[in-house]
């Protein structure tokens, strides 16, 4: 086994729970309301559904697999020549996505550093993350649960600030045009919740397994109720404009105003979106080392850090020439990809397993 270290199953949610929330929490809003308008308030809930979905997914096929992730249990379930394949390519996304996320935090953090070079940005930080993955899942189930309030508190602050502001009649007409565009509006949040399904490379550490389902089904719980009041509290506040407004997020900040003297917490937003992005990159490039070394059967997954970090910021710049691309893959691409990778696919090998009988010889390990 490539990684010898051990989380518990709360340090796992803590992990996940910023890879969900944070790039839904920045721009989230913007997107939902521009389908189901002031009936954003639902449509976590219609995207949630993918990610108990990948949960239940992720859980099924280790259980059946105890001990393994997504890329060993292609290779059991599928053969060595299909599985070498699909896992290509499922490492192909990884550092795609991968790629778009670090493109996503380089462009937020130039409104605030303008002369700082994106390439400078990424880079750095490839460089904090790439420390984070060689330490292990330790680590960042450690780093996870220390930076974990700081991405709360902040928020809950923020939200407590501008509350005397909120006007509930935002909301109303409720369900004037019906349940569609809330579902529509659902359609990109898909493949972020369906993220969820990096537990798979988790599950497999986890000191305390039998909590893992209750961990994972909790997360996305979580996440659910945050980009639910984080949409309200958008809506209350802005109204019909929210639509038009591309970080909803940043101009709550900016009503935050008492006494003339507590005021403008954009600090707030961006430390909010540096601690997630973090941990989200973090995530998403342990898993590519990890199923990258696991391909090529190597017996280590630490020389292959730099490297792939390497090529991270190459794919952060490669095929995004604006921001305004960007915006259009994230819309669409991304969480198209996301969902066939995190969901799909792997539903598809969980049947296929199910048909076929297919299964670990090792000792099945409950996790719920």
């Amino acid at each position: 086994m490539l990684e010898t270290g051990k989380i518990s199953a709360l340090q796992m949610g803590m992990i996940i729970y910023p890879v969900l929330v944070s790039t839904a929490m920045l721009g989230g809003p913007n997107v939902m309301a521009q389908a189901a308008r002031n009936d954003l308030w639902l449509t976590p809930f219609w995207s949630s559904l993918i990610g108990f979905l990948s949960v239940f997914i992720a859980i099924q096929l280790h259980k059946r697999f105890p001990g393994m992730t997504i890329i060993e249990q292609g290779k059991a379930i599928a053969g060595t020549v299909p599985s070498a394949i699909m896992g290509l390519l499922y490492l192909l996304v990884l550092l795609q996505v991968s790629g778009v996320i670090v493109r996503e935090y380089a462009d937020f953090i130039a409104i605030f550093l303008k002369e700082t070079p994106l390439s400078v940005i990424s880079s750095a930080l490839i460089v904090v993350c790439a420390f984070a993955v060689k330490g292990g899942v330790e680590v960042l189930g450690r780093t996870a649960q220390v930076f974990f309030p700081m991405f709360i508190v902040p928020l809950l602050l923020m939200i407590g600030l501008v509350f005397p502001a909120l006007d509930p009649g935002n909301l109303f007409p409720v369900l004037d045009r019906g349940l569609l565009p809330s579902i529509k509006g659902a359609i990109t949040p898909l493949g972020w919740y369906s993220e969820v399904f990096l537990i798979s490379y988790l599950l497999p550490v986890l000191a305390n397994r039998p909590q893992g389902t209750k961990a994972a089904v909790w997360t996305v719980a979580g996440a659910m109720i945050t980009m639910t009041i984080v949409n309200l509290v958008t809506l209350f506040l802005m109204g019909d404009a929210l639509p038009n407004i591309l970080f909803p997020i940043m101009d709550t900040a900016r009503y935050v105003s008492i006494a003339d003297f507590f005021e403008n917490m954009e600090s707030a937003v961006m430390a909010i979106w540096v601690i997630g992005a973090f941990i989200k990159v973090s995530m998403f490039y342990y898993a590519t080392v990890l199923g990258t070394a696991q391909c090529l059967n190597l017996t280590c997954y630490q020389p292959l850090i730099w490297p792939i970090g390497f090529l991270i910021v190459l794919f952060s710049f490669w095929g995004i020439p604006s921001f305004a691309e960007l915006g259009a893959i994230t819309l669409i691409a991304i969480p198209a990809i996301l969902a066939w990778s995190f969901c799909f696919w792997p539903g598809c090998l969980l049947l296929y397993a199910i048909v076929r009988g297919k299964r670990s010889k090792a000792k099945e390990v409950p996790s719920g």
